[in-house]
């Protein structure tokens, strides 16, 4: 049944929208903004780099996670109470890295702010849905959705000059502070704006989603935008090492270089909307091939023994627009096949693309890059891989599902 938002003033609503867009950029925030400290965080605790990068992939492995139980949690016992538990756990969180004596002891309080985060987002986005509805809950969502990239887009950029000039825990008091800020928000601006909460109950939470991944148009659209995700995610990883240690940039060069590559995911996100009337099958081919063709032309550079910053910079800002261009297909292609599962959807497809971005920080640390060539082989063959599954899985799946 379908509950009509809450009686608001303009002024109200105008309010809670502020707070919510306040909070989305966190989630990436939360990550990104120390992506330049991570060889910074490798001289400190005195470690192999694969062990700093870990404190990325138990973040990104929690916020995958816990977003498949924070809908149901929230529907059930309020927005009011999630919020206030998320915002907690990440403050104890932050603290808890900032006192952290030893790398396992980071990584433990990463996993643990993966999972505040989780919980932060999941009622944060229901508070547009209980306020606003028809043309304005759209219009409220692309806020959303430009407040949510900003995070990842700016994030770095400030912390290549907070990790330049104070050292890797400024990143993380930045986060504190924003996080209190967040609590502040929460403690004077939001009354509870859930009206009808739903009972919890596991038996129906698991029925939904084994109903939603058993659907193999659902499943291999999330996995394909999972692998379009896998690039910036490589990059993320051996991006900091690559452009401090092996090229011997500051980390204010990595932070401009990680914004360039925010902007370029951006700017892709943004052309795929100009050009929405044009065929997606078309769309999605070019933008493999051209990935495809920009890749290897990056690897053939680097075995040639061309290794510099362009070299670094051009292949990816390309490859970053393209997937930002790709994302938001597949996103509409799962979200519209469940309208009556809309909730669950949303946490199952992003769950699966978290849990993704994890599989490919692995992969990142494994490279052990410390030069261009493993990351342009990386690259090469997540393009690969992407192409054989389009041609040999997802269109067949597709013309399965319009039959």
């Amino acid at each position: 049944m379908h509950t009509q938002p809450l009686a608001l003033t303009d002024k109200q609503k105008l309010y809670l929208a502020i707070m919510v867009n306040f909070m989305l950029p966190l989630e990436g925030m939360s990550t990104d903004i120390y992506l330049p400290s991570l060889p910074a965080i490798n001289v400190y605790f005195n470690i192999d780099q694969a062990l700093a990068q870990l404190t990325v992939t138990a973040y990104v492995t929690a916020m995958g996670i816990s977003q498949l139980i924070a809908g149901p949690i929230s529907d059930a016992y309020g927005r009011r109470p999630l919020l206030f538990f998320s915002v907690t756990t990440q403050l104890i969180a932050v603290l808890g890295i900032l006192f952290s004596s030893t790398i396992y002891e980071m990584i433990f309080f990463r996993f643990l702010q993966g999972a505040g985060a989780a919980f932060m987002m999941v009622p944060a986005r229901a508070i547009i849905n209980d306020v606003f509805q028809g043309h304005e809950l759209k219009k409220q969502f692309n806020y959303c959705t430009i407040s949510f990239a900003l995070g990842p887009i700016v994030a770095p950029f400030v912390g290549g000059y907070l990790q330049q000039y104070f050292g890797w825990q400024a990143n993380f008091i930045f986060i504190l502070v924003y996080i209190s800020l967040v609590i502040l928000l929460l403690l004077f601006m939001y009354k509870e704006t859930q009206v009808n909460k739903r009972h919890f109950s596991l038996h129906h939470l698991w029925k939904n989603y084994h109903i939603i991944l058993s659907n193999q148009r659902f499943l291999t659209c999330a996995l394909f935008v999972g692998m379009a995700w896998g690039y910036g995610t490589l990059f993320n990883i051996t991006g900091p090492f690559i452009v401090q240690n092996s090229l011997h940039y500051s980390a204010i060069t990595y932070g401009h270089v990680a914004l360039l590559m925010g902007l370029a995911y951006f700017l892709g996100n943004t052309s795929n909307r100009i050009l929405f009337r044009y065929d997606e099958d078309l769309k999605t081919q070019l933008a493999l091939w051209i990935s495809f063709l920009t890749v290897i032309t990056m690897l053939i550079c680097t075995q040639a023994g061309i290794l510099n910053l362009l070299t670094l910079i051009i292949p990816t800002f390309i490859i970053m627009f393209l997937s930002g261009f790709i994302f938001p297909i597949y996103v509409g292609e799962c979200l519209i096949i469940f309208s009556d599962l809309a909730a669950s959807a949303n946490a199952c497809l992003f769950s699966l693309i978290w849990l993704m971005f994890s599989g490919f920080t692995l992969i990142a640390i494994l490279l052990k890059a410390q030069s261009l060539v493993p990351l342009a082989i990386a690259y090469s063959t997540v393009s690969i891989v992407s192409i054989l599954f389009y041609y040999f899985v997802l269109l067949l799946i597709t013309k399965k599902f319009k039959s």
